[in-house]
């Protein structure tokens, strides 16, 4: 019965997440998904929601870290023991980052050309593309490394060090929630 627990609450867990990146996607993702999808096809919105579930700035995107939080609570809930939410938790990183993988290889092998991009959507503009919460930290970032440039050359651990941030918060959000959960379900 643990291993059904485990796999349901996986289950539940990736569900909630998916679900709520899909219908919670920020409106600067919707621009620039209309203005791809005719040149690069089908897995373009699948794959900005998955960016956007898996490179996650908490201090911009409380939205996806509140969805990876209750989809850990839940998935914890469910798995009932703290080891059970952590595995929950830690497989369902694994298979959002396994699953942007996919898309992204299905993305490249559809072939594309970056040179004949459409312009953009009617009713759109360039600062709609720059209120994704991706790009606001990148952009924040890379201000930061230019100030800090002054004195010396490129550093690239101030480069990784955000991204490894954004790559590993969601992973810690959903095991943290997850043993929460486990520890508030009842005990039979």
């Amino acid at each position: 019965m643990a291993f059904g627990s485990k796999y349901f609450g996986w289950l539940l867990t990736l569900l909630i997440v998916l679900a709520g990146g899909w219908f919670l996607l920020p409106d600067g993702y919707n621009t620039l998904i209309l203005w791809l999808s005719p040149q690069l096809g089908n897995y373009v919105r699948p794959t900005m929601v998955l960016v956007n579930a898996v490179l996650v700035n908490p201090l911009n995107n409380w939205i996806m870290v509140a969805i990876w939080a209750a989809a850990g609570f839940v998935g914890g809930l469910v798995a009932g023991t703290k080891k059970g939410a952590f595995v929950v938790g830690l497989f369902a990183w694994l298979s959002v980052i396994l699953i942007l993988v996919f898309c992204v290889y299905q993305l490249i092998t559809a072939g594309f050309d970056l040179g004949t991009l459409p312009p953009l959507p009617p009713g759109t503009s360039i600062t709609d593309l720059l209120s994704i919460p991706l790009v606001q930290s990148i952009f924040s970032e890379l201000l930061v490394l230019i100030g800090g440039m002054s004195g010396g050359g490129l550093d690239i651990l101030s480069i990784l060090t955000p991204i490894l941030i954004w790559l590993f918060t969601p992973v810690i959000v959903v095991i943290v929630a997850g043993i929460i959960g486990a520890t508030v379900r009842p005990k039979e």
